[in-house]
């Protein structure tokens, strides 16, 4: 007996009390980090806290919501799961052993480092801001590293000490101290954002952007049936890559001024293309429901090309941006009079696909890489493929699979009924009209 219960009770109010502990914690842990929400460590940091000095290093991704809504919770999970084992990494590098790593709660998608200091260490808050720096620079680098098909992301990073105030509570301490940390990480990105985009404003000015074509394939036939456009900034600046370059654009809203000079540009160096391919030219929604879309510019670009409308394929991108699906379909019809094809890009990942397709009746569907990717391990994968090739037999609609990169991939699609395909398997993207890369028969 102790204070008056029996020891079968005690044991009982024990497993109670261990129980909702682990309900806690499971609470404040992320599944998809492996993290722990920084809540749980209050106790923790108060203790350095009153033994030192504590810095805060605050990391977002700006654009990680807009990826995510354009391309499903999968993707940012893979993203935000990636770079938490990046920043474990840094720990014994750029980041002290005792640095604690947290989420800013659990399902969160920003990350903060709570870095102990001693209370005699010379300018604490130099260090930290050279800290942060170096993180920032090392996630970056880590970023930089992601596949082809990733959109390139961001980190920003911003520092703050713990006031030193033993007279306010800690907990509030704590809070001011993040959230000063989040706000130097986010006017720093802003700026960022500000300089790339008179970077971007000026690339447009001058016109220096390049085209290059990557083979869309006949693989009954091993033929080139089509090539796609694909625009590039300047060679080694920070936007090359397009991923850079339309983000950049998209938040300083040259959006649809870069899309027009993509649309001509593709079609003007497409001089010598063989007439009997298409050429496929990415469009944002906006801009082919506007009437100026086949102005005085792009049909010179045509004629420069010995190029018609019958030639192109307007392949529709950002299904997310168009409100009225009906009404987009009807304002498509002036364009197919004159000659033009339609397809739609990225299909499978989401319910605007199926809208699209029911509203706009494609020539073409395009079939997002994330089904195809693996699609010989994945029955699922094969059966929504199935589906869409029924939706496509209905309204006259062809294939083409995206994203192949291996003979098991093609020869799966090829079993299921697909006929055209494109992917590094075949070519990669280059000027001029690339080949195809030899392969075994």
């Amino acid at each position: 007996m102790k204070a008056g219960l029996p020891d079968e009770d005690w044991a009982g109010e024990a497993e109670r009390l261990r129980a909702g502990l682990l309900r806690l914690k499971g609470a404040l842990h992320d599944r998809v980090t492996g993290l722990f929400s920084w809540h749980l460590y209050v106790d923790q940091l108060a203790s350095h806290a009153d033994h030192g000095r504590l810095g805060v290093l605050a990391l977002e991704f700006p654009t990680l919501a807009a990826v995510e809504a354009a391309r499903g919770f999968e993707l940012s999970d893979r993203i935000l799961r990636e770079a938490a084992q990046a920043l474990l990494a840094c720990r014994g590098r750029e980041l002290p052993e005792a640095a604690l790593l947290a989420l800013d709660g659990a399902h969160g998608d920003s990350f903060l480092v709570f870095v102990p200091q001693a209370s005699d260490a010379d300018a604490p808050d130099e260090r930290l801001a050279d800290l942060a720096a170096r993180l920032g620079a090392a996630l970056d680098g880590h970023l930089a590293k992601a596949p082809g098909d990733r959109p390139r992301l961001e980190c920003a990073v911003g520092d703050a000490m713990v006031s030193p105030a033993p007279a306010a509570r800690f907990e509030r301490r704590l809070h001011q101290a993040i959230r000063e940390a989040r706000g130097i990480g986010r006017r720093g990105a802003a700026r960022r954002e500000d300089a790339r985009g008179a970077e971007a404003r000026a690339i447009l000015e001058a016109g220096t952007l390049t085209t290059h074509y990557q083979p869309i394939v006949d693989m009954e036939h091993g033929a080139i049936m089509a090539y796609e456009a694909l625009t590039r900034g300047p060679a080694k600046s920070p936007l090359e890559g397009p991923d850079a370059l339309f983000a950049t654009c998209q938040e300083a809203r040259l959006h649809n001024e870069l899309d027009r000079l993509c649309r001509r540009n593709a079609v003007r160096n497409a001089r010598g293309i063989d007439r009997d391919k298409k050429l496929f030219l990415n469009c944002l929604p906006e801009s082919l429901g506007s009437p100026g879309f086949a102005d005085d510019a792009f049909r010179a670009a045509l004629s420069e090309a010995d190029l018609e409308p019958r030639h192109l394929v307007l392949e529709i991108t950002e299904r997310t941006s168009i409100d009225d699906f009906e009404a987009f379909g009807r304002g498509l019809e002036p364009l197919r009079r004159q000659g033009f094809l339609v397809a739609i890009d990225d299909v499978g990942t989401g319910y605007s696909s199926l809208q699209t397709l029911t509203e706009v009746q494609p020539e073409f569907i395009k079939v997002d890489l994330s089904l195809v990717k693996n699609i010989h391990r994945s029955l699922i994968k094969q059966e929504l493929v199935h589906s869409l090739l029924q939706v496509g037999a209905r309204i006259g609609a062809q294939l083409i699979a995206e994203g192949i990169e291996c003979e098991e991939e093609t020869r799966t699609l090829r079993r299921c009924g697909v006929r055209y395909g494109q992917g590094y398997w075949f070519a990669r993207p280059g000027p001029g009209f690339p080949g195809l890369q030899p392969r075994p028969a």
